[in-house]
């Protein structure tokens, strides 16, 4: 009888526990502000039907600026979404990556690799995991990619933002709590306007050796895990005035091809002649193409995904293929201004 009594006090204390836990992970959601641009959006992500996507790309701003998957769709049929986030560093690239794959079987896997000569932490760690859904794998990016500082934050949303509760509306909440939906952005984030001035610039980033090396390695165990799953992985460096070093780029070029050779590598960093793109008109700053730059820079990156690697576009249900033509659509409302 008192085995009885004590095993019914540990099952009570057990579920009393998951219950806090439920709740607590409940507020955190509510109070967590919403992501639906410039990175991180794993909660529109997630909404995507499974294996449909013929493209996933990764990386920093220069990514989800740059990478527009309904213009790539509308040149290729390819279906794709952006995974990036600002100032995504190499390790939270190989985090992002497995979390994405839980979901999505893609065809290849495209990464703008400045990120590898990032420092070990950017600005945006909290911004580039909090997001992430509860998994093995967000437990990984916290332990191995965040600074130790804001793990618990990491670990449980309420230490971030239970400040919230004052700015919260009844709309906020039921947004938050309502079954998440695709959006027609697809991880992209049209930015508006043009640079007053314009400086190319060619600096080597004041990355260690030691760290670079760091970096290429967790560069390295996402490309080891396309190769796995079979997927083909494409590096492109988009057109930037705001570029590395040309000899930084080669290091980086050659130890791919030595250590993944089964990897395509490509810098465009110059390339906005043959790409027909003008900076005055389709740079939104010194690193990062407009809305209308990301229009042009498609019909590029499009050709270089089907003819140069070669993938052509899965089948699609008709409400699938409807969906993306209605993006297509809102695509052109956007450029218009309608």
């Amino acid at each position: 009888m008192a085995k009885h009594r004590m095993l019914r006090r540990v099952c009570a204390a057990v579920l009393f526990l998951a219950l806090a836990a439920a709740l607590l992970a409940l507020a955190g959601q509510v109070l967590r502000p919403p992501q639906v641009s410039y990175g991180s959006t794993w909660r529109a992500y997630r909404a995507e039907p499974e294996d449909t996507i013929d493209v996933l790309y990764f990386g920093s701003s220069y990514a989800y600026c740059d990478f527009d998957p309904v213009e790539i769709y509308r040149h290729s049929g390819l279906t794709g979404y952006v995974m990036g986030g600002s100032e995504q560093t190499m390790a939270i690239t190989y985090w992002y990556l497995r979390e994405a794959l839980e979901t999505q079987s893609p065809q290849a896997v495209v990464i703008e690799p400045t990120g590898v000569f990032f420092e070990k932490y950017q600005q945006y760690t909290q911004t580039n995991l909090v997001y992430m859904p509860v998994s093995l794998n967000k437990l990984g990016a916290v332990f191995t990619a965040a600074e130790p500082e804001l793990r618990l934050g990491l670990l449980c949303d309420l230490w971030f933002y239970h400040n919230r509760w004052k700015e919260l509306t009844w709309e906020a909440v039921q947004e938050a709590l309502a079954p998440a939906e695709p959006d027609t952005r697809k991880g992209f984030t049209g930015v508006v306007g043009t640079a007053a001035e314009l400086t190319l610039t060619r600096n080597p980033r004041p990355v260690s050796e030691a760290q670079y090396e760091e970096n290429l390695q967790w560069l390295l165990r996402a490309l080891a895990l396309c190769e796995e799953r079979g997927i083909k992985a494409v590096l492109l460096v988009n057109p930037t005035y705001s570029q590395c070093s040309p000899e930084q780029y080669r290091q980086l070029e050659g130890d791919v091809a030595q250590a993944a050779p089964e990897a395509r590598f490509y810098n465009w960093a110059d390339g906005f002649e043959a790409l027909g793109l003008i900076p005055a008109e389709h740079l939104y700053d010194g690193g990062h193409l407009n809305r209308a730059g990301a229009a042009v820079y498609a019909g590029s990156v499009a050709a270089l995904l089907t003819e140069d690697v070669g993938l052509a576009p899965m089948e699609q249900t008709a409400e699938h293929a409807a969906a993306w033509q209605a993006a297509v659509a809102d695509r052109d409302r956007a450029q218009t201004g309608e």
